[in-house]
């Protein structure tokens, strides 16, 4: 090629070096065009168009290399192979433009030329070039001499302007410092002043303070109270401002030590004059404080409430502990300890309370005495005696003294409004209403009354036994002549209901109510005495919270929250439907006299008593506010004492459940069917429900919490019997082979239990059914029922769906035996079948006698059942007996022997005959008789499955006619 021409390689001659050919291959590897046909073209080329395609091939392929190669440090190697791939390749260049050996050699002198033309051109501008760059020399450096001249005066010019900057700051600092020395001075002055100013304040107050605090027995008996509670805020907050100097100056630590023991003594002082006047003569009870000794008392509470909340706190917890510590001793149930503890405890107790009635100039430092123990040993205990239980009783109480009994429930509510009643004449208009003082009061005796009555409830649950239902014996296994019911049990809740509405008492020892009680006690065993008992006394525990909440709300203005007041909003809401009669329906206004008994508010007795006490308390109710409100709402009353009693309501459940038993015991034998519904039932299921329901009512008014859950557990179990009583109504099932034996059955019979229905027996099924869809229907409304009613706690614990399923399993049991019993009552004519020779037939007549038998036999039957049982359980027993019985007679046909031609058209006659009264069956109506109406109402309500049509359903259709299809193939075959 042309490099070796160039280069001295083989010489031109030798053509095997470069052939035609592979120049040619060459040429077209590099793209350019054939030799002949650029030969002309290729001489053509001028030798400096020739080197400027070489400048531009060269630098074409320079400057084509990727960018993100040359900057990768990473991508070194795959940079020199790919300029590798992209040098300069002369021999291909030459090869592009020369296509032979002999263009390439008579091109040389001229490109020779213009190459050294190029190389001369280039050496002058090179020259040039360098004379240019030497000439500019000097001029660069002068212009970078400048710059750096530049730069240093810059930074010259930042230092000066720097160092005026602080002179000018140390001037500033220098002309202000004075001015700043004036300011602190000022601020420290003020701030001295101020001090000074608090400090007289503060000795000052302090000094009125024990001014105020100062008794004078000739002049000022009992320290001032009200100017005492303004100067104890006023000298805890001035305290407040030095607190910070209590550390560094002992003075104010001895000034607020002194103030703190006036703040001491004015509180000991307070709750003497509260001891004093609360526990004073026993012939001073009835009578009303002093109006002075009132408004000193009212201005003690104000000391109490400036001293802080904690102190007011701590005054209310002595106070009831001191009022309520009588009550610990005369109704405590729990085992007395020995008397040295007793005496000693006596002793602290009333070193603990201090002061003394008969010397009130005592210092208040001094130790205490008890007024209670002054008041107890006076000569004057026997008037005390005579109003309340000896306090020497009171020593040898334990747990078998008959405050330990449930009977004596009522006492403790009787000795609580007594004291009620005397610290409302002691200490009227005393304590301010934000205190809730005889709220806290009310709320720690429910709360030590249920202390006491859970220790009495667990020794009365372990002795009380309610005696199983004994079908065997009359009584029921009590040994009694007479058995109780809870509705005699609770003949103290039907008191208590008719005193809510017509003003009777409902104390067992006041009115009409405690003869009702005892009436209904009479002849009634140990454990349904105990009953009574338990039940009674949480009755009138209920009763005592309801009284002591509506006391409250009406006198002193307290406000109760109710946690789920949006559930009992509902709640009521879905009960305004329902009966009056029932408890908790709605509440009703009551109002309660001096020994607590209630009567409806709209009563003429509530009038009445409404009166009297505005009358006695000198004006209209709330008579005792002293203004405002009665502070911020307090947790409800219900349920602190009475909620004890629901951990020991079983006996109560027990003689539910044995009442139940009862019932349903009699449910076995009863037949006695009420026609006045839709459909007729048994009066026994009627009275089950209506038993629960009131039980439900008697329930709720006592409690809805665990023993109404009990209780609905209880249901749930009488329920399931009561589906075995029904169940034992329907007729006994017989083996295959007992049905055998009694020729009940064919032998061809393959089904493992038959029923046989008396005649007229199948009404009782029927009743059965009806009976059982009832329970379901109930069951379910018992359900929401018992829902709405209990407490949220059970509310998602409800849920009766086994009961309802033990009924309708009753009732598909009952459909079964209804067809099982219509097939028995159809072997006869089906043997007559059998035992026919139908081989000797040589002529068809009419339908034979074994279908005409069929039809007497299907047709009382099924208008008897259409009638008496709703239509979705008949279009059942329709679709079961007509398979069942197509079934048999398919049986009885294929066990013929010989028929012949005449046989087996008499046969398709009868096969007709009796499809056509299976296709009649869901619309069969019964005889009318001369009178014109049946014996059942429902008969209208269940003509047919189809509203009035007389046309049986076509699916009921469609099956008949499947299985009957079979049986004439059979017989056309």
């Amino acid at each position: 090629t042309a490099p070796s021409a160039i280069g001295g390689g083989p010489s031109i001659g030798s053509s095997s070096a470069v052939s035609s050919q592979s120049v040619a291959t060459v040429a077209a590897a590099d793209g350019g065009p054939p030799p002949s046909a650029t030969a002309a073209a290729a001489a053509a080329v001028s030798p400096d168009a020739l080197l400027d395609a070489l400048d531009f091939s060269t630098n074409s392929r320079y400057y084509s290399a990727p960018a993100k190669e040359e900057t990768s440090k990473q991508d070194d190697n795959d940079e020199q192979q790919s300029q590798q791939q992209h040098d300069f390749d002369p021999i291909a260049f030459l090869n592009q433009h020369y296509y032979t050996e002999q263009q390439l050699v008579s091109a040389l002198p001229t490109l020779r030329s213009a190459i050294s033309t190029r190389l001369t051109t280039l050496d002058d501008s090179l020259s040039t070039t360098l004379r240019h760059q030497a000439s500019l020399a000097p001029l660069i450096s002068q212009d970078v001499l400048h710059a750096r001249n530049a730069v240093h005066q810059l930074a010259s010019r930042m230092h000066s302007v720097k160092t005026q900057a602080l002179q000018s700051e140390s001037a500033v600092i220098e002309i202000t410092r004075d001015m700043k020395r004036l300011d602190y001075a000022k601020r420290h002055l003020q701030r001295t002043i101020t001090a000074l100013k608090r400090l007289h304040m503060l000795l000052h107050a302090a000094e009125q303070l024990r001014m105020a605090a100062t008794i004078d027995p000739s002049t000022c008996p009992i320290p001032n109270y009200r100017a005492a509670s303004q100067l104890i805020d006023a000298t805890r907050l001035l305290l407040g401002h030095f607190d910070g100097y209590m550390n560094s100056v002992p003075k104010m630590r001895q000034v607020r030590d002194a103030i703190g023991m006036l703040n001491s003594q004015l509180r000991e002082g307070a709750v003497n004059l509260f001891r004093e006047v609360g526990f004073q003569q026993a012939e001073e009870e009835e009578e009303e404080t002093a109006p002075m000794v009132v408004g000193a008392l009212s201005d003690a509470c104000l000391v109490i409430d400036a001293l802080g909340e904690k102190s007011k706190q701590d005054f209310v917890r002595e106070f009831i502990s001191d009022h309520l510590e009588e009550y610990e001793s005369l109704y405590s149930p729990f085992p007395a300890k020995k008397k040295g503890n007793n005496s000693s405890n006596s002793n602290n107790s009333d070193k603990k309370k201090g002061g003394s009635n008969k010397n009130k100039s005592d210092a208040p430092g001094s130790p205490p005495k008890s007024f209670k123990k002054s008041s107890t040993a006076s000569s004057d205990d026997v008037t005390n005696n005579e109003k309340t239980p000896s306090s020497s009783s009171s020593t040898t109480n334990n747990s078998n003294s008959p405050s330990s009994s449930l009977d004596q429930v009522e006492q403790r509510f009787a000795w609580y409004r007594s004291k009620l009643r005397s610290l409302q004449l002691k200490f009227t208009n005393v304590f301010p209403l934000h205190w809730n003082l005889y709220y806290h009061l009310t709320v720690s005796f429910l709360e030590r009354t249920a202390r006491h009555l859970k220790f009495i409830l667990k020794k009365h649950s372990a002795t009380v036994r309610i005696a199983p239902f004994n079908p065997n014996t009359k009584e029921g296994g009590g040994g009694d002549s007479t058995m109780a019911t809870p509705s005699m049990v609770m003949s103290a809740s039907a008191v208590t209901q008719a005193a809510s509405k017509f003003g009777m008492s409902v104390n067992s020892t006041h009115g009409d109510g405690g003869g009702a009680v005892a009436a209904a006690a009479d002849g009634l065993s140990d454990g349904e005495k105990a009953v009574t008992a338990l039940l009674k006394a949480l009755q009138k525990t209920i009763l005592f919270e309801k009284e002591m909440s509506a006391w409250l709300s009406r006198d002193f203005g307290t406000q109760f929250v109710d946690p789920s007041e949006v559930v009992a909003n509902d709640a009521k809401k879905k009960r305004g439907d329902d009966n009056d009669n029932e408890e908790g329906g709605g509440e009703e206004a009551l109002e309660f006299d001096d020994q607590g008994r209630a009567v409806a508010a709209g009563s003429a007795e509530g009038i009445r008593i409404k009166y009297e006490r505005r009358k006695r308390t000198g004006g209209g109710a709330g008579s005792n506010r002293q203004g405002g409100s009665g502070g911020d709402p307090v947790p409800q009353l219900m349920g602190i004492a009475s909620v004890t009693f629901d951990n020991y309501m079983s006996p109560y459940v027990a003689l539910e459940e044995r009442t139940m038993d009862e019932q349903l015991h009699a449910a076995i034998a009863d037949t006695t069917v009420d026609n006045r519904g839709a459909q007729p039932v048994f009066v026994s299921s009627t009275n089950l429900f209506i038993y629960m329901k009131n039980s439900i009512t008697r329930c709720t008014a006592l409690t809805k919490e665990k023993t109404f859950f009990l209780l609905q557990r209880s249901f749930q179990k009488k329920l399931q019997s009561y589906a075995k009583v029904l169940d034992k109504k329907l007729p006994q099932p017989q083996t295959q082979i007992a049905a055998k034996m009694a020729s009940l059955v064919d032998s061809t019979q393959t089904t493992n239990t038959v029923y046989r229905i008396p005649p007229g027996q199948e009404v009782t099924v029927c009743y059965v059914i009806d009976t059982c869809e009832y329970c379901a229907d109930t069951v379910e409304a018992l359900e929401d029922l018992i829902r709405d009613k209990i407490g949220s706690k059970y509310q998602n614990k409800i849920d009766m769906t086994e009961e309802q399923d033990a009924f309708q399993d009753v009732t598909a049991k009952c459909i079964r035996v209804l067809v099982s019993g219509l097939e028995q009552r159809l072997d006869a004519p089906l043997k007559e079948l059998s035992r026919t020779n139908w081989s000797s037939f040589d002529m068809v007549g009419e339908e034979s006698s074994y279908v005409r038998t069929i039809q007497l036999t299907i047709h009382p039957f099924v208008t008897e059942v259409r009638q008496l049982i709703p239509s979705s359980y008949f279009r059942s027993f329709c679709d079961k007996f007509a398979l069942a019985f197509a079934s048999t007679y398919y049986r009885t046909l294929t066990g013929l022997k010989r028929i012949s031609e005449a046989g087996t058209q008499q046969l398709l006659l009868d096969v007709t005959t009796i499809k056509s009264l299976l296709l009649k069956l869901p619309v069969l109506e019964a005889e009318k008789k001369p009178g014109g109406a049946t014996r059942h109402s429902n008969v209208n309500q269940s003509k047919s499955l189809s509203g009035a049509s007389t046309i049986a359903p076509a699916m009921y259709t469609k099956m008949v006619n499947k299985e009957f299809r079979k049986l004439e193939v059979m017989l056309k075959l």
